[in-house]
């Protein structure tokens, strides 16, 4: 039986636990990393920033923000999209240049006042084919 890449790389990648004591899922070596550097993210976050007081809540809400930041990452990762590729193209999508935002540009869909005079002024009566008189303005 051949073996395939894949089944390398799987297990090279991944921690299965102290010996003798396997975990119920294996970790990848990249979680463990990116795992630890938004772990620190998160608590500058949630208890610098946000002020909030350092509580149960508080370390339930840093893990969980953790873990969930973790999962997303690690989840677009492979063996041949890296964290560097994956970090060059944030990069890029942050840094790549932006059409300029107009100001004072005119709103399509505006609400605006209109009187009834105005409207049966631009209905304009044409006579059809049929001798009916239909307006001149249809609808494709």
């Amino acid at each position: 039986m051949i073996e395939t890449d894949d089944d390398l790389y799987r297990v090279d990648q991944h921690w299965l636990g102290p010996p003798g004591r396997a975990f119920p899922r294996p970790v990848r070596w990249q979680a463990v990393g990116i795992g630890v550097v938004l772990l620190v993210l998160s608590l500058i976050l949630v208890v610098g920033v946000l002020s909030v007081p350092w509580s149960g809540w508080s370390v339930t809400v840093v893990l969980g923000l953790t873990y969930l930041g973790t999962k997303r990452i690690v989840d677009g990762l492979g063996h041949e999209r890296t964290i560097r590729s994956l970090a060059r193209s944030a990069i890029n999508d942050l840094t790549s240049p932006r059409p300029a935002v107009k100001r004072n540009r005119k709103i399509r869909n505006a609400p605006r006042t209109v009187s009834i005079t105005d409207q049966i002024a631009r209905v304009r009566l044409a006579p059809a084919a049929g001798g009916h008189t239909t307006s001149s303005t249809t609808s494709r």
